[in-house]
């Protein structure tokens, strides 16, 4: 019967891994999801295993891991994960896959700025090509951060072929990607209104929801007017007293540049007579 070996030598050797680090191996089983590699430079006894997931192993489209892989294939990946307790390394070769883009990518800092051409403009963000990147595509602006202002698609904003620049906000050797921000670059518009409380002024109502309405005082400014914040006497449902569209006069009341949230109030306001009168929404002549 084989006894167990010891797992102190396996322990020690992890130990010395660390996340984010290259290192080398062999594959030696190759699962639906997963591909498990042993990894080069331990002495034994027994092996240190790696666990290489299906997604981490290319960046290629592949339907099953053995598409990419073979037994016995000598993989060079990055550690993306250690777990000593339990023995255990993961790992993704889809972040080594092309060394110039690597060293592209490890030559970047978060913060920094950086400057490339639109690619191309999606609805679900936008593709940029960064100036010394390797014939690669590797920037990406997410929706939230390319505008303060609002919009109903990125091509409002940016258009393929154009020059921008953005701050850097995450780099994934894993995916190959860079993660631009645009807004990040751009002052914060709600700084303008942070000592405005008790301003009056007109807005446009943009949503409704269950509990009030959101207006817009100005362009990438909206400001939450609460149900109990129309009249005197609350009401349960804002559709009661206005409609998406209709321009509103409301007083702002607290300005919270921390959670950018902006509390809006529409009591008391002459201008708000006719809109905000009992049943002028319900039609019952009031």
């Amino acid at each position: 019967m084989t006894q167990p070996l010891s797992s102190e030598p396996l322990k020690a050797f992890l130990n010395t891994i660390r996340v984010g680090e290259v290192r080398t191996g062999r594959v030696i089983s190759i699962e639906d999801r997963e591909v498990l590699v042993e990894l080069d430079g331990f002495p034994g006894p027994g092996k240190a295993v790696g666990c290489i997931s299906h997604g981490d192993l290319t960046r290629k489209a592949t339907a099953n891991p053995s598409e990419a892989v073979s037994i016995g294939q000598q993989l060079t990946f990055e550690v993306i994960g250690v777990d000593c307790q339990q023995e255990h390394v993961w790992a993704s070769a889809g972040a080594c896959e092309d060394p110039a883009l690597r060293a592209f990518l490890l030559g970047l800092r978060r913060g920094a700025t950086h400057q490339g051409r639109v690619a191309s403009v999606h609805n679900f963000g936008v593709f940029v090509n960064l100036d010394g990147e390797p014939d690669q595509c590797a920037g990406f602006i997410r929706i939230p951060e390319l505008s303060w202002r609002s919009f109903d698609h990125p091509a409002e904003v940016v258009t393929a072929g154009q020059r921008v620049v953005g701050e850097i906000i995450d780099v994934d050797t894993r995916r190959g990607q860079v993660q631009l921000s645009l807004k990040a670059l751009q002052e914060d518009p709600l700084l303008s209104f942070a000592d405005q409380a008790g301003r009056v002024t007109t807005g446009r109502v943009t949503k409704l929801i269950p509990f009030g309405a959101f207006v817009r005082i100005a362009d990438g400014i909206e400001g939450l007017v609460h149900n109990t914040q129309f009249r005197d006497e609350p009401v349960d449902d804002p559709g009661q007293i206005v409609s998406e569209g209709d321009a509103i006069t409301v007083r702002i009341v607290e300005v919270d540049l921390t959670r950018r949230r902006l509390t809006l109030s529409a009591r008391n306001l002459p201008q708000n007579i006719e809109l905000l009168r009992v049943g002028h929404r319900s039609g019952d002549g009031s």
